[in-house]
């Protein structure tokens, strides 16, 4: 198939954003365009390449077979023509307004999130900067599309195209009310296992590190909730004798809120690294490496004791 050779680019931006939100409205609405103007695109995209390109099911837009053939090379071409505008305009971060995405869990926005915003808003007062959770089957995807530009998870099998550093690993830690019947200044594993534990994930089911170790020694621990975020789980074990196995820095972190005892694990757990991601292409983006370098160095200072 060849297009005509007067063929509008910026359609390309018009048919990723209706592909990734099955709404022309909210294709508009992403676009800052009116939706008048984006059906006149999708109609002009129609003709240019000879396709329905999207259907109408119910209320939203599905895409036809030539939409989803197509969506990955625009987006890649969509990706690198980006990337070649902030490569070739040098990244001042004094008057930059760029604003970044950068992925990560809950909990890790817990622990790096207000050191990462202040250590921005003192050096690019014009910088934004977004936190967003993510799938983890879906982050290498996310960082080749420009949904978001760095990721900040524990360390993973490594891919061609994604480029990492380590930041830390940080080791678990047991935390329990003072005042707890059962646990004073240390826990034992007979003590562990008899305890109700809760614990906390964005994940509707899984276990945790500590549950194969665990299940390594032949042992099981009592799960009496699960909730979504560690900062909801803190406040369960403040109020209760339940108990809350998490990584020491984020223990750190929110002790400043409500304060609990941090006992050592009584099982050996191999520290989690947790590491930086970005996409290879993203080598040559001044303003992402200059926002690598801001994470590396607040990472480094709130290293948790080893």
């Amino acid at each position: 198939m060849k297009l005509n050779s007067r063929f509008d680019l910026n359609l390309l931006t018009v048919f990723e954003a209706i592909y990734s939100r099955a709404s022309v409205t909210l294709a508009a609405r992403h676009l800052n365009l009116s939706q008048s103007a984006i059906s006149h695109a999708l109609g002009r995209l129609r003709r240019e390449f000879g396709d329905q390109l999207f259907v109408r099911v119910g209320s939203g837009l599905v895409p036809t077979a030539l939409a989803r053939s197509i969506v990955e090379p625009v987006r890649t071409a969509l990706r690198s023509v980006e990337l070649a505008v902030v490569t070739a305009s040098d990244f001042d971060p004094r008057s930059s307004d760029r604003t970044f995405r950068i992925a990560m869990r809950p909990t890790t926005e817990v622990r790096f999130f207000s050191d990462i915003v202040a250590r921005v808003t003192a050096d690019a007062p014009g910088v934004q900067i977004v936190s967003a959770d993510f799938r983890r089957s879906e982050l290498a995807q996310a960082l080749a599309h420009g949904e978001v530009d760095l990721a900040l998870d524990i360390a993973s099998e490594a891919t061609a195209t994604l480029r990492t550093v380590s930041l830390r690993s940080d080791r678990l830690v047991v935390a329990a009310r003072h005042g707890h019947p059962r646990i004073h200044g240390a826990v034992t594993l007979e003590t562990y296992l008899a305890t109700g534990h809760v614990i906390a994930s964005p994940r509707p089911a899984g276990l945790g590190p500590e549950d194969n170790a665990l299940a390594d020694a032949g042992a099981e621990r009592r799960i009496v909730a699960r909730c979504q975020h560690v900062a909801t789980a803190w406040n369960i074990v403040a109020g209760s004798n339940l108990i809350l196995t998490l990584p020491l820095s984020h223990a750190e972190s929110l002790r400043q809120f409500v304060d609990l005892q941090l006992l050592p694990l009584p099982i050996e757990v191999v520290p989690r690294a947790l590491n930086l991601y970005w996409h290879e292409v993203a080598d040559r983006d001044h303003g992402n490496a200059w926002l690598r370098q801001v994470i590396v160095e607040v990472a480094s200072v709130h290293a948790p004791d080893s």
